[in-house]
């Protein structure tokens, strides 16, 4: 006998001892089983012993067609018998099917899958089917089946509520912070601006008056002047309080000296005259700055900015001049009497005056712009009592966000547990269905394992970790209280609050009647997703077209992104109409029929769909504790959603996920 030969008599030989063992195993268990929900007097040690011996049976009927060393193959079968790993499947690539080969004459007359096949009972099948049917269960029935409280559930609503008191905090903290500041802006621009008139802060579009601009040489020099000495009177004329930076300081922190000037700075094209009257534009900028310093006329003090150019050698070409920018700063702070816990706020404002020449056009656009930087006040602002209430309500918010923080963290960890543990669910089922069916799991099938809802969250509680830990920095003032910062908190804040509730809509889902709007949306995405590429087509076309023609002839079409917004408000407005003529109107019957009869099933779902067990039957409580060894409760809450270990990694447990019964 040669040695192929003989290497194939030795499997033989592993098989039948194998499969002589498992029938041990059955007449011993029969003699001393137990009925288990109407399968027979099985004995549930036979059940995970078969079980743990199915890929060892089919892997050594597949090795016995092919030749090569024997005792290095049933070594390693021998060790996925008794190692008792997580995986049922060892030495086999991800997705290689016992079934791929087909079995024939030298093992015997059964085939590849019938081999298999009758190696699961319907003890087996109908555990797994229950398992899975369990998973795919809204909270709600879950907690019927087996009387596990819904945490996620109850999380993700408590979660809804105390980041929706955290937004109506940090959305009024903000409200009043950005009215101070464009109210000052606009305080600033009556005193230091020559003809400003309310009507230049009015909203419509476009606006009635035009831009705020000057047009004459006269204007120009008259403009500087005003803001000049705009700037020296602050303190006397402003109604705010407004304190001068000084340019000494003493000990006590008391300033002291003379004001800080205004600093002037003009930038020019550099290009070079030539003889015959042509000139030649160089590369590069000229920048020039000075400090406009007032002369002292005797009990008056003197603003012309003409006799200061003449007397500093101070030249402005009008037709070389780019800019001119007027630079300085002075302290404020803001105290809201509403809002008391953050008391006073001490602000150093960097304002900016700025004649805009980049056109040559013979306009001088005029614009003013403020830098709000928070600084420490000097001295003290505030009573005992009232600082120890500021401090208080200070306190309280911080605690506050520190919960909804913690929540959030604790949510997005059960949420990445459950969607480890589909995974883990997903990766058995799928190794089902090749050995018990010959094919695994299609691309629908896998994609029902994995909770989008579930990844919404994560994303929403990564973005209210993130702002309310920015919002922290802000209420200890850690963070200055400025427009970035605040927009940078807001940002996410507010993202997270949207997605939180989104995620509202995934239990509306769960009662029939509200689930038509989910349903709605999932049915007709892909003709939307169509009609919206379509739609933008020509939503591109007609954009790029109105702003070439009617560029020159209609201030809303002057820029692009001015055509833009009128075309979408035209779009959403006067062609509505329009719009729902051209939508698609020919799924309405495929709808009708997904909400009574449901979508189209897939193999898994038809699996699934065989085990009758009412959620109510107390099956699920039962194999749920046989294979966990214990019920969760009240007390163990932490222990049981965190801290559970997995059964398939256990030691003393021979088999997986399939292999449990009930």
């Amino acid at each position: 006998m040669n040695a192929p030969q003989l290497a194939r008599n030795t499997k033989h030989s592993a098989v039948l001892a194998l499969t002589t063992e498992s029938d041990q195993t059955r007449s011993t268990s029969s003699r001393t089983g137990f009925v288990l929900h109407g399968h027979g007097p099985v004995a549930k040690s036979f059940e995970l012993e078969d079980m743990a011996n199915v890929e060892a049976i089919v892997n050594a009927h597949h090795s016995s067609s092919n030749d090569g060393n024997i005792n290095t193959r049933m070594e390693t079968q021998g060790n996925s018998i008794n190692a008792g790993s997580d995986d049922l499947w060892p030495n086999r690539s991800e997705g290689h099917s016992p079934c791929d080969q087909t079995c024939y004459g030298s093992t015997g007359s059964f085939s590849c899958q019938g081999s298999t096949s009758r190696l699961f009972t319907p003890a087996m099948e109908d555990a797994l089917r229950r398992r899975l049917k369990f998973f795919f269960m809204d909270p709600c029935n879950k907690f019927r089946a087996r009387r596990h409280w819904p945490w996620k559930l109850s999380l993700q609503l408590i979660k809804v509520v105390i980041i929706t008191v955290q937004l109506v905090i940090f959305g009024g903290q903000r409200s009043d912070i950005v009215e101070y500041f464009e109210r000052h802006d606009t305080a600033l621009k009556h005193l230091l601006l020559k003809g400003w008139d309310p009507s230049y802060e009015t909203m419509p579009y476009p606006p009635a008056t035009g831009r705020y601009a000057i047009y004459s040489k006269d204007d120009f020099f008259d403009a500087i002047e005003y803001a000049w000495k705009g700037y020296y009177l602050l303190p006397y004329n402003s109604l705010a309080s407004v304190t001068m930076i000084r340019e000494n300081r003493t000990n006590n922190g008391v300033f002291n000296g003379t004001v800080l000037p205004v600093t002037l700075c003009s930038r020019f094209t550099n290009y070079e005259t030539l003889d015959n009257g042509s000139y030649v534009i160089l590369p590069g900028t000229i920048n020039k700055c000075s400090e406009l310093i007032p002369q002292q006329k005797g009990n008056e003090t003197d603003y012309n900015i003409r006799t200061f150019f003449h007397d500093n050698n101070y030249t402005i070409s009008f037709s070389r001049m780019l800019d001119v920018t007027l630079e300085f700063s002075f302290l404020t702070f803001h105290l809201n009497l509403i809002e008391t816990h953050y008391g006073p706020v001490c602000y150093k404002v960097n304002t900016t005056i700025k004649f805009s020449n980049y056109e040559r056009s013979g306009q001088l656009l005029v614009t003013l712009k403020n830098v709000m930087m928070e600084r420490t006040c000097a001295g003290r602002m505030m009573s005992p009592g009232a600082a120890d209430e500021e401090k208080t309500v200070k306190v309280k918010n911080v605690v506050y966000d520190v919960v909804v923080m913690l929540i959030c963290i604790f949510s997005c960890i059960l949420c990445v547990r459950s969607m480890l543990r589909a995974w883990q669910l997903k990766r058995k089922t799928d190794k089902f269905f090749k050995l018990r069916f010959g094919k695994g799991l299609d691309l629908s099938d896998h994609l029902e394992f994995v909770n989008f809802w579930y990844l919404l969250i994560i994303v929403n509680d990564v973005f209210t970790i993130v702002g309310t830990a920015y919002k922290i920095q802000l209420e200890t003032r850690e963070f200055t209280m400025t427009y970035n910062n605040y927009d940078v908190c807001s940002l996410f804040l507010g993202l997270g609050g949207l997605m939180a509730w989104i995620g509202c809509l995934r239990y509306l889902g769960f009662f029939k009647k509200y689930n038509i709007l989910i349903l709605t949306l999932k049915t007709a995405f892909p003709n939307v997703l169509r009609f919206s590429v379509c739609a933008l087509a020509m939503y591109f076309g007609f954009m790029f077209c109105g702003w070439v023609i009617l560029g020159p002839y209609h201030i809303k079409f002057r820029h692009l992104s001015s055509t833009s917004e009128c075309l979408y408000s035209l779009v959403n407005g006067d062609d509505m109409f329009v719009t729902f003529s051209a939508t698609q109107t020919d799924n309405q019957m495929t709808l009708k029929d997904c909400y009574e009869h449901g979508f189209p099933k897939t193999d898994m779902q038809k699996f699934i769909e065989e085990c009758n067990d009412p959620v109510h039957s107390g099956l699920y409580r039962r194999q749920h504790t046989e294979s966990e060894g214990t019920e969760c409760s009240l007390l163990d809450v932490f222990r049981c959603c965190c801290c559970r270990r997995d059964p398939d990694k256990n030691a003393e447990e021979r088999t997986g996920l399939l292999t449990r019964t009930i």
